[in-house]
């Protein structure tokens, strides 16, 4: 099992990584005790006695909004600070329009130069584009083209069926468990895929067919769309919620949290969180030790910290 680290920018790489550092990169109150407990689940995982925790890999940029994508001078920076550390480095990539296109070409030209990398693509654009022009570049598939049931208001719906057991054991799964699905993800070079920790857990029996299974903690997401609230909040209410609003980057100042207290698993109470254009839930104990437990067991080859909400402008 490896470990990567999703950074704000090389200045978080500019210092040891110990787990009372990476607990003070989240600056939101809200949000710092789910870092928090995720470190103190890690370290317990790891031994008291490991003062870094051992990344081998560096991920940078954002999964969610265009507007987020990093400039060109910042990502050849991460990649400089990841391996000035010997870590591989790994770029994240959203859904894009043509625009988010002509923002990524850039970035993909600095990876390549500085000796390849990997491609998160969460867009079959973007898949295509490093096909064509950077054949160097290792992609993996993002989480958000993932299709598995995320919106915890349906689940009571299911928990009431009359085989719950049978339907939750069924909700664990994704269209990764289609063999024809994977077999179109080998042909096209990808053999690595990202995912999350569903609250109803995960079914990871594909990976038994030779792919390669990343997960993040203490974070997964709900879902996400072009249309940002917090980029309306200075608009007036006829036209709020419209796509294309302009952006001044309000997802990195304002944050929305939410309950759900109807959830038939073990993350009652729950909290959920709005940040830009995208809802995330946060990772329980007893989540973060399934996941471990997963990626004990080799089901899960890599295990991505995000410190922060992964909403950052690089």
């Amino acid at each position: 099992m490896n470990w990567a680290l999703h950074i704000k920018g090389p200045d978080d790489l500019a210092e040891p990584l110990t787990p009372a550092r990476l607990a003070a990169f989240e600056r939101a109150d809200a949000i710092r005790p789910w870092v928090e407990l995720a470190l103190r689940v890690i370290v317990a995982e790891l031994g008291e006695e490991r003062g870094e925790i051992p990344f081998t890999h560096c991920a940078f940029g954002t999964e969610f909004c265009e507007n987020l994508i990093p400039a060109r001078t910042a990502v050849a920076r991460a990649i400089e600070a990841a391996h000035a550390r010997g870590m591989v480095f790994t770029l994240l990539t959203p859904y894009v329009g043509n625009d988010g296109i002509a923002a990524l070409r850039p970035l993909f030209d600095a990876l390549s130069e500085a000796g390849g990398g990997e491609v998160v693509f969460n867009d079959w654009g973007v898949l295509h584009l490093l096909r064509r022009d950077h054949p160097t570049l290792t992609p993996v598939q993002g989480r958000l083209l993932n299709k598995s049931l995320r919106d915890p208001r349906v689940t009571p719906m299911y928990a009431a069926a009359p085989s719950p057991a049978a339907t939750m054991a069924a909700l664990q799964g994704s269209n990764l468990d289609s063999d024809s699905y994977t077999g179109l993800l080998a042909r096209l070079g990808v053999t690595a895929v990202e995912m999350d920790n569903l609250p109803q857990g995960n079914d990871l029996a594909f990976a038994a067919r030779g792919v390669r299974v990343h997960a993040y903690l203490p974070f997964g997401f709900i879902s996400t769309s072009r249309i940002c609230m917090a980029a309306g909040l200075h608009y007036r209410k006829s036209d709020k919620f419209q796509p294309g609003a302009d952006c001044r980057h309000e997802c990195q100042t304002h944050l929305l949290e939410y309950a759900y207290t109807n959830s038939p698993f073990g993350n009652r109470d729950q909290k959920f969180y709005l940040k830009g254009n995208s809802y995330f839930y946060a990772h329980t104990e007893p989540m973060l030790k399934s996941l471990l437990e997963q990626a004990r067991l080799g089901q899960i080859a890599r295990l991505t910290l995000q410190p922060r909400l992964p909403m950052m402008a690089g």
